[in-house]
Parts: structure tokens; C-alpha cells; sequence
């Protein structure tokens, strides 16, 4: 063997290397759930997109999710935010939960909305029966949250971002929102989703997503 070809093996060996070594920090990237960009993923293109494991399929009825924010997590179960104000929100652990327990506390400086939501999407049919249940405790003036779910198509493609909400306005008290709902013909998929709107601070707490039926 030549020194040519040594050099050309050592080469696509190193291009492989660093291949795999991508590939790998990329799949932790999705386990962690980091997000470097609101409007753009790598992990929507070929062959990224295969390494998301973020559909539960067709699911037997039970619960899906159950967060009390109470354990920190290696691998977290919520995906990045969404802001209508891009660096006006920021997300926080708060010991002001039910209780004294551990809460998620949401920050916004802004007035516009923002989300946060489960990193799994669920596959659906109709007729199918879901629901979510959370504690909810807002303070500032002129602003509101709300559980809800995402729904999409059978492309993935987006429905709508807050179909069978549960809106909470009143200010500076726990109120529980809970809300059970059939799923509809066009919707095949659904995601949990914690929203606010307006300038103030947002704690939630025990939030359960369950199938039903």
C-alpha cells in the first residue's frame, strides 16, 4: 500500500469519526432538549430526523404525563420555548409551588405570548378520550394562562396550537384547570402545552395528561 492511499483510508476513517461523534452529541442534544433556534432544526432533515423517538404511538389508555416539578431530570420531558418576543421569557424552579413544593416558574417581561410544551407528540384517533389537569398561579396585571393541547394532521402538520384550552385569569392564587375531551376526525396527533400572555410571572404545578378511552 502506497503512502497515497495510507492517507486517503486515515482521511475517510477521521471523516467518519467525526461522523459518529456528530451524530451522537446531536442525539443527546434531542434527549436534553436543547434548542438553539425558534425557527429552524437540523433534526427535521434526513437522517437526523430518525434519531426523534417523539411520538408515542397509539397508546393504551393511562397517564402519559405526570410532572410536579419535584425531580430534576437528566433527560427532561418538556421541549423548548416558544416566545412571541424573542429573550423577553425565561423559565425557573420555584420553591412557591403547591404546598411548598418545587414549581415551574415562567417569567415574562414582554407582553406577547409564549409556550412550553411536552416534547412527545401522541397519536390519535377519533374518538378517542384525553385529559389534562394542572395547578395554575399567576401574578402580574392584564395577563392570563392556559393548558391546552396542539393538535396536528397526519402529516404533522398543525392544526391548531391551542385547541380544548382551560383558561386561568385570576391573579396571585392556585386555581386548578382540568378538561376532558373527545378527539375529533381530522386530528391524528396532540401535544400538551402550557401558554401564557402578557408581562408577569407564571407557576405551574401537578400537571397530569392522561388517555382515557
Amino acid at each position: 500500500m502506497d503512502i497515497k492511499s495510507t492517507w486517503f483510508n486515515k482521511r475517510h476513517l477521521l471523516l467518519l469519526l467525526i461522523s459518529v461523534l456528530f451524530v451522537f452529541a446531536y442525539w443527546i442534544k434531542i434527549q436534553m432538549g436543547i434548542d438553539f433556534f425558534n425557527t429552524f432544526s437540523l433534526g427535521s432533515h434526513f437522517p437526523l430526523k430518525y434519531l426523534r423517538n417523539d411520538v408515542i404511538e397509539s397508546p393504551e389508555p393511562g397517564i402519559l404525563l405526570e410532572e410536579n416539578f419535584d425531580k430534576k431530570r437528566i433527560f427532561p420531558i418538556w421541549s423548548g420555548f416558544w416566545m412571541q418576543e424573542p429573550g423577553t421569557v425565561t423559565k425557573e424552579w420555584s420553591l412557591g409551588g403547591v404546598n411548598g413544593s418545587r414549581c415551574l416558574l415562567i417569567k415574562n417581561t414582554g407582553k406577547g405570548r409564549w409556550a412550553y410544551y411536552h416534547n412527545k407528540r401522541v397519536q390519535v384517533k377519533k374518538g378517542d378520550i384525553f385529559s389534562f389537569k394542572g395547578d395554575v398561579n399567576i401574578n402580574g396585571k392584564n395577563l392570563f394562562a392556559y393548558i391546552c393541547v396542539a393538535a396536528f394532521d397526519k402529516n404533522k402538520k398543525a392544526i391548531s396550537w391551542g385547541l380544548f384550552k382551560n383558561t386561568v385569569n385570576k391573579t396571585e392564587a392556585w386555581i386548578t384547570v382540568e378538561k376532558q375531551f373527545n378527539i375529533p376526525d381530522d386530528v391524528k396527533y396532540i401535544t400538551l402545552r402550557l401558554v401564557g400572555v402578557g408581562k408577569g410571572e407564571y407557576r405551574f404545578d401537578n400537571i397530569i395528561f392522561r388517555k382515557i378511552k
